[in-house]
């Protein structure tokens, strides 16, 4: 295969038009099933993925806000794009507030699952962001719901394990830990 450069003839202001000599495709395989079927035994050797795959890796979740996704991409004007994960087809909205990079998804053919609020990586100020988010939309804050609700599968392999001692877990796992151990009997109450 050659690659012919004109960079030369470009830089000395001639611009020739630039055509492709035509190839030939062959069509897919008889037996190739659809490149995004995640599931095994695709000869297809092509494993393809959505642009929401790529954009996930480069953002995390924060928290979860009760759907439609529709009334935050209505308040905000925002372009709703579609796109699938391994759960199926996904409504993802990208935008920055001030110097934020959040992202909204939703899936499409599951009800009640959520929006999922991503932040980019690069900022560390998750409840600052949320506050900011929360504020913009309109909404109150006390509907943000923690990572645990959010039905992506990526969340799973990106939440740290709880830890046993509890010292890390928030507020509300700890009231739930205490309150399952003061059934126990009288000397659970007082762990924590």
């Amino acid at each position: 295969m050659s690659v012919r450069a004109c960079a030369g003839d470009e830089a000395a202001g001639e611009r020739q038009s630039r055509r492709w000599d035509p190839v030939a495709v062959p069509p897919a395989e008889p037996d190739w099933l659809p490149a995004p079927h995640y599931q095994g035994g695709n000869p297809n050797p092509a494993l393809q993925y959505g642009m929401w795959d790529s954009m996930a890796l480069s953002h995390r979740p924060i928290g979860v806000l009760p759907p439609p996704m529709k009334a935050y991409a209505d308040r905000l004007l925002l372009q709703v794009e579609q796109s699938w994960e391994d759960l199926g087809a996904v409504d993802v909205a990208t935008f920055r507030l001030g110097r934020r990079f959040f992202v909204l998804s939703q899936f499409t053919e599951v009800e009640d699952t959520g929006v999922t609020v991503w932040l980019d990586r690069r900022h560390t100020d998750d409840e600052a962001c949320l506050a900011l988010l929360v504020e913009t939309l309109g909404v109150p804050g006390d509907c943000v719901r923690d990572i645990t609700w959010c039905p992506h599968p990526v969340v799973r392999s990106m939440a740290p394990p709880a830890p046993e001692d509890g010292r890390r877990a928030s507020r509300w796992t700890r009231l739930l830990r205490k309150r399952r151990a003061g059934g126990a009997g009288s000397t659970g109450a007082s762990q924590g």
